[in-house]
């Protein structure tokens, strides 16, 4: 008997509200009601102020690098196609030698689940995560991705003049970054990726909606 394939989707998008977990110093979204029907008005509108960098997003060569690409000068293949998760739970830096025994497979989203994914879930924002070493980011360079994905909200560990080594070698090869992805449900495997920005112009930046699917 014949049985359609049954498609799972994974939402790996937090939740933006004015309690969004947020970078130390960036200030988190505000959602102003500026009309109501409840009031009385003739519609219901709100305004949005956000960071270009809040929640789960997408960062740009530019974001790191001086004349880096931004959003709009990447090519399409950056926000979608196949992509691969690799579990990393239990290390606090990945090195290379957490990769090789993956063989990563070539031109894909390469996203990286660490214990991270449960950083996450609270209101205050962490110093103690998973990093990328620099080694790893050239590593992963090899790969020739098409983005590398994270569960947090860098790669490079947190410093106030922060460097942010393993960001600058994947901005010089024009490969983005998405991170803050909520992966703690995700299993190991083969996904078809979307992670579309708003179509900002001249922007190093943009929150996004990212989601994972499988056929099965």
């Amino acid at each position: 008997m014949f049985r359609p394939n049954k498609t799972i989707i994974f939402d790996l998008t937090l939740p933006i509200s004015p309690t969004t977990l947020t970078y130390p110093g960036d200030p988190p979204p505000t959602i102003t009601r500026t009309m109501d029907l409840s009031q009385g008005d003739s519609l219901t509108a709100s305004h949005l102020s956000l960071n270009c960098h809040v929640g789960t997003h997408v960062d740009a060569p530019a974001h790191f690098i001086n004349n880096g690409a931004t959003l709009e000068e990447l090519p399409m293949e950056c926000f979608y196609g196949p992509a691969v998760v690799i579990n990393l739970e239990g290390k606090e830096v990945i090195e290379v030698s957490d990769l090789v025994p993956y063989d990563l497979p070539l031109s894909h989203h390469i996203l990286l689940k660490t214990d991270n994914s449960r950083l996450l879930q609270h209101d205050q924002f962490s110093e103690s995560f998973c990093v990328v070493s620099p080694d790893t980011a050239r590593y992963l360079l090899s790969k020739r991705p098409h983005s590398i994905g994270f569960d947090y909200y860098s790669l490079d560990p947190h410093q106030p003049t922060g460097t942010f080594q393993s960001h600058r070698i994947l901005a010089q090869s024009n490969i983005p970054v998405f991170v803050c992805l909520d992966l703690s449900e995700v299993h190991p495997d083969q996904y078809y990726f979307w992670g579309f920005p708003l179509r900002l112009e001249k922007i190093e930046a943009s929150p996004v909606r990212a989601v994972l699917m499988k056929e099965m």
